[in-house]
């Protein structure tokens, strides 16, 4: 379990956004939208109907004439937000994470029951819970809830969606789902978090789970503009485009020169000068994008998942090794590898491959980005990673 999101976590990821944990892509080709991928599918997580691993990006089996907009991978689990604001999922499901009211696994797509009418604008993935965003601003979550994740009140988990109990009035834009911890995005800019806080990745102060949401202690003034979700820390962009970390940082995975964790959010020490325009958490690990173009990593790096070819942690951002004259529009983290989309549509991928997660056609590691082998003519939009698997739109 710990060696999963992440991403993910994702993130998020774990991205492990953990992302982050706790964390899709998505191609055109003649006017077409498809999903792609690969990695680990012990769980049926890459969608192609099969639980064999792939080590080249294979097509998710969707249902005829469905359009994907977004995508997110968890653990071992993926989720599909449709063009019509349907959700899809397809993976593990043993804690009821593909919200079809049932705890079986599918190697296929299949329909999140949502409540009657509702669409859906963005979703995150968590270890085992999910979590989507409606059009009317509200949040739904489902799955595993054993520290509160799900933010209903409860420590029950759900195989069907159920609505988190945000303060009134409040609208959420964006979430991100950790190992056992979700954050949202408010229209105001402001943040909530709930469950797992045993390593201060609420950013509330303390080290209390919560099962319901609690505000994120910014600094004032403060207004974020994304989140990402690792195993036990959390990330947020802010307008002015510096970054913030709160949480576990055993690996350095906060970026402030330390491993202390921290309960409350600290300034990432980026170099001077530097925006930062996306940001994803794995495991253990963060990555950021940057308005040149450029990426930047820190944290955990026993797979070499900073990509600045070195298998050595960082308790600062270092420059991700890009092939010479690349840049970077998002990037996405699962939990040992990190996927970054360029602004030509191609995939680059580094870090852990023991299921073939870096889609390159080997189980080889790299320590420094490579080429994902994507169909002839497949440009990507969205990229998602999860424990072991990697999506792509």
């Amino acid at each position: 379990m710990h060696g999963a999101c992440w991403a993910l976590v994702l993130v998020a990821s774990l991205s492990l956004t953990l992302a982050a944990v706790p964390a899709a892509v998505a191609r055109r080709t003649s006017g077409t939208r498809s999903l792609l991928a690969w990695g680990l599918n012990t769980s049926g997580q890459l969608g192609n109907g099969s639980t064999t691993n792939s080590h080249l990006p294979v097509k998710v089996k969707l249902p005829k004439g469905t359009k994907v907009s977004k995508v997110a991978a968890g653990f071992d689990h993926s989720l599909a937000v449709t063009l019509t604001g349907s959700l899809l999922a397809w993976g593990l499901n043993t804690s009821g994470q593909l919200g079809d009211g049932s705890t079986t696994n599918s190697g296929l797509p299949v329909k999140v029951k949502l409540p009657r009418g509702t669409k859906m604008t963005a979703v995150a993935a968590g270890y085992y819970h999910s979590l989507a965003v409606t059009l009317t601003g509200s949040v739904l979550a489902w799955g595993d809830n054993a520290h509160g994740q799900l933010g209903n009140g409860s420590a029950t988990g759900s195989r069907v969606p159920v609505k988190v109990k945000l303060p009134a009035g409040t609208k959420v834009s964006k979430v991100a789902a950790g190992y056992g911890h979700s954050l949202a995005v408010t229209s105001t800019g402001t943040v909530l978090a709930w469950g797992d806080n045993a390593y201060g990745q609420l950013g509330d102060g303390g080290t209390t789970d919560s099962h319901r949401p609690v505000t994120v202690k910014l600094p004032a003034g403060t207004k974020v503009t994304a989140v990402a979700a690792g195993y036990g820390h959390s990330l947020a962009v802010t307008s002015a485009g510096s970054l913030l970390a709160w949480g576990l940082n055993t690996s350095g995975q906060l970026g402030n020169g330390s491993t202390t964790n921290s309960p409350v959010p600290v300034k990432v020490k980026l170099p001077a000068g530097t925006r930062v325009t996306a940001v994803a958490a794995g495991y253990g690990h963060s990555l950021v994008v940057t308005a040149t173009g450029s990426l930047l990593a820190w944290g955990l790096n026993t797979s070499g998942q900073l990509g600045n070819g070195s298998t050595t942690d960082s308790h600062l951002p270092v420059k991700v090794k890009l092939p010479r004259g690349t840049k970077v529009s998002k990037v996405a983290a699962g939990n040992y590898h990190s996927l970054a989309v360029t602004l030509t549509g191609s995939l680059l991928a580094w870090g852990n491959n023991s299921y073939g997660e870096l889609g390159n056609g080997s189980t080889t590691g790299s320590h420094a980005p490579v080429k994902v082998k994507l169909p002839t003519g497949t440009k990507v939009s969205k990229v998602a990673a999860g424990h072991g698997h990697s999506l792509a739109l």
